[in-house]
């Protein structure tokens, strides 16, 4: 089906169709986009995706929606009603891969349903993200990320073991489950290349997250549920040195191997910590972890910075890093060197450096093909190009409130500057 991609691209000529809301759904649309697919954002009227007035302090309401939705085209269309169903239907039917992320059974209602759209598209390929999935006793819960952090063992084993259990500020189960979905919908389509045939993918965040516990699982698995891994702060619970420690200029990372004790207590000024019944197994540091977390720091507390020790530790090829916050990561030369970042030019606010998705082919691109859409913006050009509409049923279904848009689509289009 032919989409606005180059041949260098990994999705060259694969449609997609997002009714996604906040990440998990939106974020492996967006890679995907990245990759050349032409994708096509399903929002709800009044507001759209909710991250379109979502806003945190130091940002005005709406912009967070740019971090996941650059790349795609908007299409503003009532679902509740039946002629909205319709539009999304024939839309679909033009399309080779639907992803969502509404609570099971939302979509249903309103005709969006796998067995609804496969009799008009047998190569339909369906992805759902959901909090526990399409099926069990939890399937009709809500869920979102800090949800299927706590459900998914993850929780527990963040943060201190004597407080309560610590949120990460990434949103890990939403974006990892939309990397999951990139990946079986990739499988999918290599599925159908093979066999002609698409197909339905139910994909949980709880699971999405309970999969990166594997060792947990072994762990708890052979012992016979007599051992199983705890929060242990900023420390490994299983070997030392490993961890973040203080310098005098914020904090480092340092990950000390079983065979690197040695030099790394020569690089110290330390040697006699090697052989010292105290510190000479990885039993007997963990033994005394609070020890071995003080020898370290204070060895970083005897430079004015953290600089000079990592590069030490760099030539004894011992893994280390400084602790880096947003603008280090974005400024980092490595980070810069890799091309990661890209400039994107969005109205009202200017050029943003956007991350692309992190993936590095030898033989095809990886790029932001557009800015975020306003919403509604390509209402009228994706039922024309896509599902074929004549004009005039495009015009009445405005006119009748089916489709809407921000009110600046109609100004950018007077000015000659549709996207």
């Amino acid at each position: 089906m032919a989409a606005q991609s180059s041949n260098d691209d990994i999705f060259a000529g694969i449609r997609v169709i997002e009714i996604g809301q906040y990440i998990a759904a939106p974020a492996a649309a967006k890679m995907m986009s990245d990759m050349g697919a032409e994708v096509f954002k399903i929002e709800l009227p009044p507001y759209g995706d909710m991250m379109r007035v979502y806003t945190v302090p130091g940002v005005k309401a709406g912009d967070l929606y740019i971090a996941d939705n650059r790349g795609k085209k908007s299409v503003c269309v009532d679902l509740k009603r039946p002629e909205g169903a319709a539009v999304v239907r024939d839309l679909v039917a033009h399309s080779d891969v639907l992803v969502e992320n509404y609570t099971p059974g939302v979509l249903s209602k309103y005709g969006i349903s796998y067995e609804a759209l496969v009799p008009l598209n047998p190569r339909l390929i369906m992805c759902s993200i959901s909090g526990f999935g399409q099926t069990g006793p939890l399937a009709n819960k809500p869920g979102n990320d800090l949800i299927a952090l706590a459900a998914s063992g993850l929780l527990d084993l963040v943060g201190y073991p004597d407080r309560a259990p610590a949120y990460p500020g990434a949103n890990l189960a939403d974006n990892g489950a939309g990397v999951h979905a990139l990946a079986a919908i990739a499988s999918a389509l290599y599925f159908r290349e093979k066999t002609g045939r698409g197909q339905y993918i139910d994909l949980a965040l709880t699971e999405c997250l309970g999969h990166y516990n594997s060792l947990g699982m072994v762990q708890y698995a052979i012992s016979g549920g007599r051992a199983k891994a705890t929060r242990s702060g900023s420390h490994s619970g299983g070997t030392a040195p490993f961890g973040v420690f203080k310098a005098r200029d914020g904090y480092v990372a340092i990950a000390v191997l079983i065979n690197q004790w040695t030099p790394f207590a020569e690089l110290i000024g330390k040697p006699e910590l090697a052989t010292d019944p105290r510190y000479d197994t990885i039993e007997h540091r963990m033994q005394h972890q609070d020890e071995v977390i003080r020898i370290v720091e204070d060895w970083l507390q005897s430079f004015p910075g953290r600089e000079q020790p990592l590069a030490m530790l760099d030539k004894l090829h011992i893994m280390c890093a400084p602790v880096l916050d947003t603008a280090g990561f974005v400024s980092d030369p490595q980070i810069r060197s890799r091309d990661l970042m890209q400039p994107v030019v969005q109205p009202e606010i200017g050029s943003l450096d956007l991350p692309k998705a992190p993936f590095h082919f030898s033989a095809a691109r990886v790029g932001i093909r557009m800015r975020a859409a306003l919403l509604g913006e390509h209402n009228e050009s994706a039922l024309e190009t896509v599902a074929g509409y004549s004009k005039e049923k495009i015009a009445a279904l405005r006119a009748n409130g089916v489709l809407k848009n921000d009110p600046r689509v109609d100004q950018l289009k007077a000015g000659g500057n549709p996207q």
